[in-house]
């Protein structure tokens, strides 16, 4: 069963969109939502044919309202020790009204 999510904040860094060998372009996103005084930091990817225009409209420190699952990935970064992570496997990521 997934657990459905909708998280909002601002973006720490510029988008990353890359396309897969096969073609399919993918977005990926650090974003804080965090309230003023902590940080709560989520990863968010997104792929389809929507990323490339969306990735146009944002920027470092753009607010954004993201809707999908959660997903644990497993991976081994230059360290080599294995690590798990839970990011946000999104369907749905909007620049966000101000003030919301």
């Amino acid at each position: 069963m997934a657990i459905r999510v909708e998280l909002c904040g601002r973006l720490i860094k510029a988008p990353e969109v890359r396309v897969t060998p096969a073609g399919a372009p993918i977005l990926r996103l650090v974003v804080d939502c965090g309230e003023r005084d902590s940080k709560f930091v989520m990863e968010v990817v997104m792929s389809g044919d929507s990323v490339h225009e969306l990735a146009r409209h944002l920027s470092a420190a753009t607010a954004v309202r993201a809707t999908g699952v959660l997903r644990q990935v497993r991976g081994r970064p230059l360290s080599g020790v294995m690590q798990q992570r839970i990011e946000v496997l999104a369907d749905c990521v909007t620049v966000a009204e101000e003030g919301r």
